[in-house]
């Protein structure tokens, strides 16, 4: 049966005479978003908010005619976001009975393991951040709500981003959300030449070195396909070069055709993206601020755990504390393919 209290009444299959084998359950999800954001220490005494700010200056130097006086330089500070700390947390609860009774030892660590459930936490929340892109929020499994908006107001996925000091807008999702393939690629590729642009409407260039998916075999496969194959993908010449061979890594996030609660959507099964990643300040500006990094509570006075004196139960938990934001939609293009 279920129970949130490890005791010889609620699993008495653990301390009865009878011999029996347990059949372990299914590896969980290995997290992999991690990578993909900017880690930021924060630590204690340093309040539970941070403000990311954007700055820009102008590109090109101006005409000096003789005898005038030079033109100036424009700088600028651009949007900000604010990242608001959250704190998980989980705990058990265990009877000395159980403790002192249980036969099978292997089964006993498995469930009083505490090792998996901020990590895993943490992984689905980071990979929400793509999963729900072309939304400004969402409401996670306990009911949170969850801003997504970049400093410009709108969603990270959005056809016209604006410009702190400049009329134009630009966009980061591919028109016609193509499933992966290289003509798809192509087009994402033009958004990464011609919608990388500075507050003052002017050209920027970023290293895109990541491909982005579900764990959806066909749109694996695929990426497979295009970046794997010796010749070029859409040819029947052997001898011609594949210009995409080895161009980009490939990150599979298994959460990400998922529900807020982590359940299966399979609607985003084939939604893919491209990323400037891993590069600081001169790539895609994700943030995952650390204030509290995963670790087990400890009680002062038991030596690690906190003891009922009178019940003779034990309680074990872990904790974490983080945020995540992403200050601006640069570094990011999206192909929300149906």
């Amino acid at each position: 049966m279920q129970t949130v209290l490890l005791n010889t009444v609620t699993l008495p299959e653990l301390a009865d005479l009878v011999r029996k084998e347990f059949l372990m359950t299914q590896n969980m999800v290995k997290p992999a978003a991690m990578p993909l954001f900017i880690k930021d220490p924060i630590g204690k005494g340093k309040g539970n908010t941070k403000r990311y700010d954007e700055v820009d200056t102008q590109t090109y130097a101006k005409l000096k005619r003789q005898g005038e006086k030079s033109k100036k330089a424009s700088v600028g500070i651009g949007y900000n976001v604010t990242m608001e700390k959250k704190r998980i947390s989980i705990e058990i609860d265990i009877t000395q009975e159980m403790l002192d009774e249980n036969q099978y030892i292997e089964v006993g660590s498995l469930i009083t393991s505490l090792s998996h459930y901020c990590p895993q936490r943490i992984d689905l929340d980071l990979t929400h951040i793509f999963t729900f892109c072309n939304a400004s929020s969402y409401v996670d499994m306990d009911g949170r709500s969850n801003t997504l908006t970049t400093g410009d107001g709108y969603a990270l996925a959005y056809t016209a981003h604006t410009l702190k000091f400049s009329s134009q807008t630009y966009s980061n999702v591919v028109s016609g959300a193509p499933v992966v393939s290289q003509g798809g690629l192509e087009a994402a590729e033009a958004l990464t030449t011609n919608n990388i642009l500075s507050n003052f409407g002017e050209r920027r260039v970023m290293l895109f070195n990541t491909i982005v998916t579900s764990d959806d075999p066909n749109t694996v496969n695929n990426v497979k396909k295009v970046l794997e194959s010796t010749a070029d993908v859409d040819s029947s010449n052997s001898g011609v070069v594949n210009p995409y061979a080895r161009k980009y890594r490939h990150v599979i996030l298994p959460n990400l055709a998922t529900t807020a609660t982590g359940a299966n959507d399979s609607t985003k099964k084939r939604w893919w993206f491209l990323l400037a990643a891993g590069q600081g300040t001169n790539g895609w500006q994700a943030y995952f601020g650390e204030w509290e990094p995963t670790h087990m509570k400890k009680h002062p006075d038991q030596g690690g755990s906190n003891e009922d004196f009178s019940a003779d139960v034990i309680t074990e938990g872990v904790r974490s504390g983080y945020g995540i934001r992403v200050a601006s939609p640069r570094g990011f293009i999206a192909s929300l393919a149906a």
